[in-house]
């Protein structure tokens, strides 16, 4: 049994980049996809930043990432 409902869709907060973590993609990087750090994590992964406040969230662009 499922515990998230996958998938979470997240946008930039200054360009509106958007980006989508599945279930699949959770199990790629966390041991339990159903933990609600999974999708956190994904995101880590991926380069996207979490801002100075709770709901604030920014693409490696943005983040200023450098590849």
């Amino acid at each position: 049994m499922s515990g998230l409902d996958y998938p979470f869709s997240f946008e930039c907060n200054n360009c509106g980049r958007e980006t989508t973590v599945t279930r699949d993609d959770a199990r790629g990087y966390y041991p339990d996809p159903d933990s609600p750090n999974a999708a956190r994590v994904v995101l880590e992964q991926r380069g996207w930043k979490q801002g100075e406040f709770e709901k604030t969230l920014f693409c490696p662009a943005c983040a200023g990432r450098k590849n």
